[in-house]
């Protein structure tokens, strides 16, 4: 029995636990695996012996000092990479990430104010197509994601975004496809991608409802969460939090857009995140700093000012917890996306992908 075979008799959730667990540590056993995932070691031999010979995993004897049978470790490939292309605002990047979901380096185009968007656009995935493929074998390359400002219309490939509003007219697959043809495709919102990323790391997150927050000095906006899944307002937009009135003539943005320090910040978020507990009641919250000063002591000084000033209980408090990665969330978002749909292609064959 071939390995497409094997794969596609066993339940595809089985199969992306046990990658998943695989890709997401450095190391692991079969033994390991069974226990974190709750799958029989038949099961998890079964898929992990399928992965091997499809060259998607390896592995290497466990090295341990006393005696008796060593374990082996398995680890996702190395050489495997994905594209990240982001183009939220005017300041057009690309990210190379791994299946452990790792940075590998970043790459920043400079934008040409004497050219027009479009222009701008297709020199910018030109030069990430020319600079990918200098430095990488895009046989390994299991996928390109784009991020995007705006909810992404698939039917009509285009990107609704008042942020950037010249995506509008750009079909956007067809242009990434011009320079990137065969690997499997994802355009989505960095709000959504960064939040996919982010609820990883809150445990029982399928139990619970999360509200993910991107506070910026140009905008702050996020998304609402329930089991795991995104609510997401007309036309796929996300939450437009950063609209919410804070006094007669200014929004939370602007107040944002106004603060010089994290004591000011503070005082703006607790008002806006008191609101938000009295209405939807999340378990948790998850803030993404991206503001010119010091954060550090900002989620601390909010909980108190929500404690003492607005008098929220502790059964009401919600866990508020800080965006976890280094480095652009939304990269990391797309880059787990993407494994999802390069293995879905490896188990059923499927080209579909956007």
């Amino acid at each position: 029995m071939n390995n497409s075979v094997i794969l596609k008799s066993i339940k595809y959730e089985s199969i992306k636990s046990i990658f998943t667990s695989i890709a997401d540590s450095e190391r692991i056993s079969r033994a390991e695996i069974s226990a974190k995932t709750d799958l029989s070691l038949v099961t998890v031999g079964k898929i992990a012996d399928a992965l091997l010979d499809l060259g998607i995993i390896s592995q290497v004897k466990e090295v341990r000092p006393q005696a008796g049978r060593r374990a082996g470790l398995l680890s996702v490939s190395q050489e495997k990479f994905a594209v990240i292309l982001n183009i939220t605002s005017y300041e057009f990047r690309c990210a190379i990430l791994n299946l452990q979901l790792n940075l590998l380096e970043r790459y920043a185009f400079a934008y040409r104010s004497n050219c027009t968007f479009s222009e701008n656009l297709n020199a910018f995935l030109a030069e990430a197509a020319h600079y990918v493929n200098r430095k990488y074998s895009m046989d390994q390359c299991f996928g390109v994601g784009v991020a995007v400002p705006g909810p992404y219309h698939a039917n009509d490939d285009i990107v609704l975004s008042s942020r950037v509003p010249e995506l509008c007219s750009v079909k956007l697959k067809e242009a990434v496809r011009r320079y990137f043809r065969d690997e499997p495709l994802l355009i989505d919102s960095h709000i959504n991608a960064a939040a996919r990323s982010n609820i990883m790391h809150v445990e029982n997150y399928a139990q619970k409802n999360i509200v993910y927050w991107y506070v910026g000095t140009r905008y702050v906006c996020g998304v609402y969460l329930v089991g795991g899944s995104l609510i997401l307002g007309k036309n796929g937009h996300a939450c437009d939090f950063g609209a919410t009135m804070q006094l007669p003539d200014l929004t939370l943005e602007d107040k944002i857009s106004l603060c010089r320090s994290e004591d000011e910040c503070a005082e703006v978020l607790a008002i806006a995140l008191y609101n938000v507990t009295k209405i939807l009641s999340p378990h948790a919250m998850i803030l993404d700093f991206d503001l010119p000063y010091g954060c550090d002591n900002l989620i601390p000084m909010t909980e108190d000012l929500l404690r003492m000033k607005f008098r929220v209980k502790p059964e009401e408090m919600p866990e508020l917890r800080r965006a976890w990665c280094k480095f652009y969330n939304a990269h990391r978002g797309l880059t787990m996306g993407l494994r999802e749909l390069w293995l879905d292609r490896i188990v059923f064959g499927t080209r579909e992908n956007t």
